[in-house]
């Protein structure tokens, strides 16, 4: 057989398995009905949010909607959600299409060292493998990365060192896009560029190089720059503190660095192993270093504690490239019987994890796993039930709607996908605190409710809700629905209770019951004061205006350990529309506020001392220094990396209680100027996070700066 015919057939090959996984995938599609569950619901919405933004122009929103994933993948499947508005369409047809560009960006790889039957074992390994199969079923960005990272490593590969322009524009366009893909990006590619610009010999060379930057640059910067300090404290959190929140044990012991190891054959196929320890031998004898390189990545998921195996899911290709180099240094004769074998293996893999047949796979005796099985089911979850019963009651207005419950199939996330996939008029919150403050709607569920971390608080509601006849009136029961896993939903619906009594009367009991719960956000309180102007509706359960004010308090939560409080004098509150359970008030003297139309803050002061003591005691100690001065403020924060010191101060926003705005504004000592400021801000300025938690709009007066501390609203 000519190289040609050779070539097309080889390429006949890998397209032929890539079409037999995009049929039963569809298969798998056409059959399911679950929902999204977690990030695979986050990442369609964000998809339907990317197409109405590109649609309406507005891309600013488009490029400030996550802090953490970036708009690329998103964004293509928003683009196919306004031909193809399917949960099974419009997600899945991107992610294999990128499986596709995965699978020949691995032939292509391997093809450098290994012979074309060697590349073509690559390429079916990698699409193949059960870890790959398994997130093809889910709109993630696992798959996206993975053939990025194969093809920025094959791009890369071509430049010879930066020699050829051409390859390096493409390997800038190519780790730009995969940036734009997901941040862990550069950690996959590194060791390989590195490798590369170390071979970089002649100046065209380093021209090129740094062509390749600044291209790299134009396409990343625009997304990265505003979170170029917020993105490595996030990677810190989820690769050690939300590993400890979910009881993952310490990143380096036994059990932790063992993860990996023990299940690679279930993430890669038990004979995808074999081949790759085969080739590993081969490639460390022959001294593929760029093969060595591409693999090396795998040493800081070992360091970290948070361990998944779709974190080393970009590195499968590389893996595949090693078997595919195994399987050429094979005597021929046993190369005929050794593809028979992958063959068979790669179909047993994808039956086994796509429908379940044959059952779960694992080692005799060790019992270690080699497939996990996600077949597909055609029970319902009811979330679109749920959610047309909730707009039907809350008759086109704008309604908050609590959802306490984390399981896979029934959460936030999946609920709030469908509400924005439908265009309905909902807002949601997760699992409420003390009271059900500014929550409209409940949806609540029996039996599983998530994760040990997550699951304590829709079962303390749950339990308020049984204990306490005020509350369970007030949110009375307007939906059930059986769930398939035996349990039941039920939706409440917000009904304010009506009592008989005068309006003068209840107007003293709120104000009675105002100074009674003050303790819970206060102590050492001085000259307190409530005025409550009842309104027309207070026998419903609505006061139209409560003022508290005091000489001086100290203010926080005091009802919980350890948080930071802070003392202030001269205080004023205005609370407009306050929505309180009236039933618990008259029956039992006891304010249950219920939601809130306005808070705001008309007076306020708080000397510089009690400011520091208040920055002491929080839970970022001796972290943030600031020294107040007239009009403007001196902040250093000392962070993971570069410390940040700027001069700010108070400005007006609309969005939010207050901005703030900064000049003078140093990295690391290092000027930054004044175009990337923002970049900066977006880090210290904490009123979008504060805005972002309130559950009702607040305000609050000018905010004046002295030597002497802070002063709101003239004091």
């Amino acid at each position: 057989m000519t190289p040609v015919w050779s070539r097309r057939w080889e390429w006949a090959v890998v397209g032929a398995v890539w079409l037999v996984l995009v049929g039963v995938t569809a298969m798998w599609l056409a059959i399911d009905r679950h929902p999204p569950e977690w990030d695979y619901a986050n990442h369609l919405e964000r998809a339907v949010l990317c197409w109405r933004g590109l649609v309406t122009g507005d891309v600013a929103a488009v490029l400030g909607r996550s802090s953490f994933y970036p708009p690329l993948v998103p964004c293509l499947a928003g683009l196919l959600f306004r031909v193809m508005p399917s949960d099974a369409a419009f997600g899945q047809i991107v992610v294999l299409a990128f499986l596709g560009l995965g699978m020949a960006a691995t032939y292509v790889l391997a093809r450098q060292w290994a012979n074309g039957g060697g590349a073509v074992v690559a390429a079916v390994l990698v699409g193949t493998a059960p870890s790959v199969v398994q997130l093809t079923l889910r709109f993630q960005l696992d798959v996206p990365l993975m053939a990025m990272v194969v093809v920025a490593l094959e791009t890369l590969l071509r430049t010879q060192g930066f020699k050829r322009v051409g390859w390096s524009l493409a390997v800038g366009i190519i780790v730009g896009l995969g940036l734009l893909t997901k941040p862990p990006f550069v950690v996959y590619v590194a060791p390989a560029i590195i490798l590369s610009v170390l071979a970089v010999r002649t100046r065209d060379a380093v021209w090129n190089t740094m062509a390749a930057t600044l291209v790299t640059l134009i396409i990343a910067v625009p997304w990265y720059g505003p979170r170029i300090l917020g993105i490595p404290m996030q990677v810190q959190s989820r690769s050690f503190k939300q590993a400890a929140e979910s009881g993952l044990p310490d990143a380096l012991s036994a059990t932790s660095l063992a993860y990996y190891p023990l299940n690679f054959a279930a993430q890669f196929g038990v004979v995808g192993v074999a081949m790759f320890m085969v080739g590993l031998v081969v490639v460390l004898g022959r001294g593929y270093w760029y093969v060595l390189a591409g693999l090396a990545p795998l040493v800081a998921f070992f360091l970290i504690q948070n361990k998944q195996l779709r974190y080393t899911l970009p590195l499968l290709p590389l893996a595949a490239v090693a078997a595919g180099i195994g399987f050429s240094a094979l005597p021929r004769s046993v190369r005929a019987f050794t593809g028979a074998l992958v063959a068979v293996a790669a179909a047993v893999q994808v039956s086994s994890t796509l429908f379940a047949v044959p059952p779960a796979l694992s080692v005799p005796l060790v019992g270690i796993r080699l497939t996990e099985p996600s077949p597909p089911s055609r029970a319902a979850w009811q979330q679109r039930p749920i959610l047309s019963l909730i707009a039907r009651d809350a008759s086109g207005r704008d309604a908050m709607v609590s959802v306490p419950p984390n399981s896979a199939w029934f959460s936030i996330a999946n609920f709030r996908y469908y509400a924005v996939r439908d265009d309905l008029p909902l807002r949601f919150m997760r699992a409420w605190d003390d009271e059900p403050l500014g929550v409209d709607y409940m949806i609540l569920k029996t039996g599983d409710v998530g994760p040990p971390w997550t699951a304590e608080r829709p079962r303390r509601i749950v339990a308020r809700l049984a204990a306490d006849r005020h509350l369970d009136a007030a949110f009375p029961v307007i939906g059930e629905f059986p769930l398939p896993d035996g349990s039941r939903a039920t939706v409440r619906a917000r009904r304010l209770p009506v009592v008989s009594g005068a309006a003068d009367t209840l107007a003293r009991a709120l104000a009675g019951a105002l100074r009674q719960r003050a303790a819970d956000v206060a102590r050492d309180v001085e000259g307190l004061e409530v005025a409550v102007e009842p309104g027309d509706a207070i026998q419903q359960g609505r006061a139209r205006r409560v003022v508290v004010s005091a000489t001086a308090a100290t203010l926080g939560d005091t009802r919980r350990r350890g948080v930071a409080l802070l003392r202030a004098h001269d205080l004023r509150l205005v609370l407009e529309d306050l929505v309180f359970n009236a039933s618990s008030l008259m029956a039992e003297g006891r304010l249950d506020p219920l939601d809130l139309g306005r808070l705001r803050l008309e007076r306020l002061s708080v000397t510089a001392d009690d400011f520091h003591a208040f920055l002491a005691a929080g839970k970022d100690r001796g972290r943030t220094q600031v020294a107040f001065d007239r009009g403007f403020a001196d902040v250093r924060m000392e962070l993971p990396g570069p410390d940040i010191s700027a001069r700010v101060r108070f400005v007006p926003a609309s969005d939010r209680p207050f901005a703030l705005a900064a000049d003078r504004v140093r990295v690391g000592g290092v000027p930054v100027p004044s175009l990337l400021v923002g970049w900066v801000m977006n880090v210290i300025d904490p009123s979008r996070g504060i805005a972002a938690r309130l559950p009702f709009p607040v305000e609050v007066a000018r905010i004046e700066i002295v030597p002497a501390g802070l002063q709101v609203g003239g004091s």
